[in-house]
């Protein structure tokens, strides 16, 4: 195992959890379907769970989490808003977080594999989100099939 490697999974799962649940509360404001809004509810709770263990196991180790990029959130903001904005529809926003999952699941496998002397822990943490985020991809197609 690397300290480094390890660390910078850690910091991947972080920064990783942090976008998703940060895109989920952009658009949540938008969502007027309750059983949709309630699955993204779950979705971004997960996500804090996520940034929080990853955190954790980095504050044990003597570091700090990593704060999300200034400027990627407020890329993806900008993002939502401009996405929601044309339209607000329940499969539009579906699409958009089945997208955001899928981005975020190759995002983890890619970090796997370059961080390939992380410890247990931290790989084990990134496949369960991966797992975690491939199953929320699979969900959104039930709503973006609503159209």
């Amino acid at each position: 195992m690397s300290e480094n490697d390890e660390e910078r999974l850690l910091h991947e799962i972080c920064r990783n959890s942090s976008m998703g649940r940060e895109a989920i509360q952009q658009v949540l404001k938008d969502v007027y379907d309750e059983e949709f809004a309630y699955e993204l509810h779950v979705q971004a709770g997960k996500m804090r769970e996520f940034e929080q263990k990853a955190g954790e196991r980095l504050k044990q180790d003597g570091k700090e989490a990593a704060e999300p990029n200034p400027l990627a959130s407020g890329m993806l903001k900008t993002a939502v808003k401009m996405k929601t904005a044309v339209s607000d529809k329940t499969s539009r926003v579906a699409d958009m977080i089945k997208k955001g999952n899928q981005r975020g699941a190759d995002e983890l496998k890619k970090a796997i594999h370059k961080y390939k002397d992380a410890g247990i822990y931290a790989t084990e943490l990134a496949k369960e989100m991966i797992d975690f985020e491939e199953a929320n991809s699979e969900k959104m197609d039930r709503y973006v099939k609503r159209k």
